[in-house]
C-alpha cells in the first residue's frame, strides 16, 4: 500500500516537473521577477509565453505523439537510442523559438535562455548516442541554471525561486530513480549537464 502511494506519487512529481512544462514555469518566474518586466504589455507577455509553449511543448509532444504511430518506437523510452529523434527536433523547435522570441520587444535574457535550452539538448543528444542520461534531470537543471545566472550576472534577488528550484530538482531526481526510470549518475549528470549549460549561456552572452 505504502509503495504505491509512493509510486503515484513519484509518477505525478514527474508528470508535473517534466521537460515539457520546466522552461514555461521558468518564463513565468523570470517574467515577474525581472525588473523593468512590468513595463511590457500583456499582449507581448501572452505572446512570449505562447512562443515558448508551442516550441518547448506543444510541438515536441504533438512530435512525439506522430512517431509513436511506428511500431518501432518505443515511447516509454527506456533505452537511450529511443530519445535520439525526440532530442533532434526539440532542439529544432525550440531554435526557432528562440529567433521568434529575439524579435520581441524583450530583454535579451529570453532569447538566452531558449538557446541555452537548445545547447542542452545538443548536448544531451551527443551523450545520448552512446549513453542514457535524464532528461527530467536537464529540465529541472535548467530552471536551477538559469535562476542562478540571472541571480549573479543581474544581482536580482532570487533567494526563494531558487531554493524552490533545488527543491523541485531534488523532488525529480528521487522520483525518477524510485520509479527505475533513471540511475543517480544519470540523474546527477542530466543536472550538471544542464545547470553548467544555461549557467554558461545567460552569464557570458
Amino acid at each position: 500500500m505504502i509503495d504505491k502511494l509512493y509510486k503515484a506519487l513519484a509518477n505525478i512529481i514527474s508528470a508535473i516537473f517534466n521537460p515539457f512544462t520546466i522552461p514555461t514555469l521558468a518564463f513565468l518566474i523570470i517574467l515577474y521577477h525581472l525588473p523593468g518586466a512590468e513595463i511590457y504589455s500583456n499582449k507581448v507577455k501572452n505572446i512570449l509565453l505562447a512562443i515558448v509553449f508551442a516550441s518547448t511543448c506543444l510541438l515536441p509532444l504533438l512530435f512525439m505523439l506522430i512517431i509513436s504511430l511506428s511500431p518501432n518506437v518505443n515511447l516509454d523510452m527506456m533505452h537511450h537510442k529511443d530519445r535520439i529523434l525526440p532530442y533532434i527536433f526539440s532542439a529544432f523547435s525550440i531554435f526557432m523559438g528562440a529567433q521568434l522570441i529575439a524579435k520581441l520587444p524583450l530583454p535579451k535574457v529570453f532569447s538566452l535562455f531558449m538557446l541555452g535550452s537548445c545547447l542542452i539538448l545538443i548536448v544531451l543528444f551527443a551523450i545520448t548516442t552512446k549513453w542514457k542520461i535524464s532528461g527530467h534531470g536537464a529540465g529541472v537543471g535548467s530552471l536551477l541554471g538559469a535562476l542562478l545566472a540571472l541571480t549573479f550576472r543581474y544581482g536580482l534577488d532570487l533567494k526563494w525561486p531558487v531554493i524552490a528550484a533545488i527543491l523541485i530538482t531534488g523532488l525529480v531526481g528521487s522520483s525518477r530513480i524510485y520509479l527505475k526510470k533513471h540511475t543517480p549518475a544519470q540523474i546527477y549528470a542530466g543536472v550538471a549537464t544542464s545547470v553548467l549549460c544555461m549557467y554558461l549561456t545567460i552569464y557570458f552572452f
